[in-house]
């Protein structure tokens, strides 16, 4: 049966109007968020994503009535004791890549936030040591060299699961200069990232590897706790709804680092090694 495409559009519009008909209903009154210290959980140009995202899909489900009001906690915390202050009720919502053991753990906005620019990654090596590289073709070549990561972040779990020597670090920003004291072969960062990375440490004398990428499921979703099952839903619907209308591409693509890593994924050429998901 052939359907007028103008009719398709209209039924289209009329369900989103209906969702956010609906979820004003269900959520009138005041509504105070606490998120995260700004800038704590990473730099200011991409965390803003995130917050602005969240107060888009709050706006896109509002009742007329509603006042919604976003505060940020007083202390600097990393991202695990984030998670950890969500569960205690001290923080409403916390942005972070998913893993089987949160979903359980956190009422999970199923909404990938970074549309998977942070799934494939580069990797950063001595600049004089591509050629140690051009070798590389599989995972069990790629197991033969040690990769830099942090001691707490959740693609280390990811590695070890897959076999690959890990060389850990407590903090970030020292893992550049123990890559150029030989303390490891390479780190593995995301499309958004890598660029700022190698320029920043250009004087180091490391560069982007040439030929390799590697990938792995890892959406990023919102997190809330387990009580907050409802706003969980709202948030969901509201960023849906953005997404429908444009509003959400409108934030995305002002952040020039995820509008370049958008590009880079769309053309990437390189030989891609596949990394299995841990099950917990």
């Amino acid at each position: 049966m052939w359907i007028c495409p103008e009719a398709m559009r209209y039924a289209a519009l009329c369900f989103f109007l209906s969702l956010a008909s609906i979820s004003a209903c269900s959520w009138a009154g005041d509504l105070h968020i606490v998120l995260p210290q700004k800038n704590s959980l990473e730099p200011e140009v991409t965390g803003r994503f995130y917050v602005q995202a969240l107060q888009l899909a709050l706006h896109k489900t509002a009742a007329p009535d509603e006042r919604i009001q976003i505060t940020h906690y007083e202390k600097e915390v990393a991202r695990e004791r984030a998670r950890l202050l969500v569960q205690k009720g001290t923080l409403d919502v916390v942005w972070s890549s998913s893993s089987p053991k949160r979903e359980a753990e956190f009422a999970t906005v199923k909404f990938n936030l970074l549309r998977g620019i942070n799934e494939y990654r580069l990797l950063v090596i001595r600049a004089d040591e591509q050629i140690r590289f051009d070798s590389i073709k599989t995972l069990s070549d790629l197991q033969q060299f040690k990769i830099g990561t942090g001691t707490h972040w959740s693609d280390t779990e990811i590695y070890r699961f897959n076999g690959l020597p890990l060389v850990k670090s407590y903090s970030y920003e020292p893992m550049f200069r123990m890559l150029k004291l030989k303390r490891f072969d390479y780190m593995a960062r995301s499309l958004q990232e890598v660029q700022d990375d190698t320029e920043r440490y250009e004087k180091l004398g490391l560069a982007i590897e040439k030929n390799l990428a590697i990938h792995y499921s890892q959406p990023i979703y919102f997190f809330l706790n387990k009580n907050n099952a409802e706003l969980a839903e709202r948030i969901k619907q509201g960023l849906e709804i953005a997404q429908q209308d444009g509003s959400l591409d409108a934030l995305f693509f002002d952040i020039p680092n995820f509008r370049q890593a958008w590009e880079m994924m769309q053309a990437l050429d390189r030989n891609v090694i596949e990394l299995q998901i841990p099950n917990n």
